[in-house]
């Protein structure tokens, strides 16, 4: 059976044939299918004799027979075989093609991330090249609520995690999707009290649920969405406005201030 034939079966059938262009990964080397016999030169300007083969023996005569012809050429021979009394060549069914959603493509960042003991896990958007103190604004936060006194853990996110420079680039949904589950899965081990999600990113990407108010509950853990570290000194008259906040959040820590 030459690869010609072998379609026709295929199509028969209801199963359509797929040939790459280039050569796949860790595909086989490449090999030459076996192709029809060439018509002898002796035999141009005579009419084509009908072959003992039903199917089509020339790239010529798949040219000239209709295609409905051919189907049932084909179909009758596999009903020959099988010993079917009718073969009827199966409908392809209508497939609709999905409309993918738009990408939206994220520019890399940087995720400060820290945890104080059962209590805290602070997740803050960072702006690389900025040359700010955001340890020692973090750190007078936290002395503010008395919680400086905690052990404490410090990671930092990168986005993209690795750069694929054969591929194309990671959208807002893979960024969704790789900050939330990294996060419920660190709460699942290590759960805390509280979350703060400060700046854009944070709060883009890292949330569990949707943020509705500045006070969210996400089972018995609150959430907090804050400006980020550089906005607050950037933007120093926020700071009332972050502090505000904390004392609505955590009014037996702020009490005394």
């Amino acid at each position: 059976m030459n690869e010609l034939q072998r379609a026709e079966y295929l199509s028969v059938l209801g199963i359509a044939s797929y040939v790459p262009r280039f050569v796949l990964p860790l595909a086989p080397e490449p090999r030459q299918a076996e192709l029809p016999p060439a018509e002898p030169d002796s035999a141009a300007g005579q009419p084509l004799q009908q072959a003992n083969n039903p199917l089509p023996q020339s790239v010529a005569q798949i040219v000239d027979v209709p295609v409905i012809q051919k189907r049932d050429t084909v179909a009758a021979e596999i009903s020959a075989l099988t010993g079917a009394t009718k073969v009827q060549a199966p409908a392809k069914p209508a497939i609709a093609t999905p409309v993918a959603a738009p990408s939206q493509q994220v520019k890399p960042f940087v995720l400060n991330c820290w945890r104080l003991g059962e209590t805290l896990l602070a997740v803050d958007s960072h702006e690389p090249g900025a040359a700010l103190p955001l340890d020692a604004l973090f750190g007078n936060i936290v002395r503010a609520l008395n919680w400086h006194e905690l052990p404490r853990q410090q990671e930092r996110l990168h986005w993209p995690m690795a750069e694929n420079r054969f591929g194309p680039a990671a959208d807002a949904s893979e960024a969704r999707d790789t900050f939330s589950s990294w996060l419920e899965a660190s709460c699942s081990r290590y759960p805390v009290q509280s979350i703060w999600l400060m700046g854009r990113e944070a709060q883009e990407f890292c949330t569990p649920q949707t943020l509705e108010s500045d006070i969210n509950h996400w089972g018995s853990v609150r959430i907090l969405p804050m400006p980020s570290l550089s906005q607050l000194l950037q933007q120093p008259l926020r700071k009332r406005e972050l502090w505000q906040l904390l004392r609505k959040a955590y009014p037996a820590e702020t009490r005394a201030q």
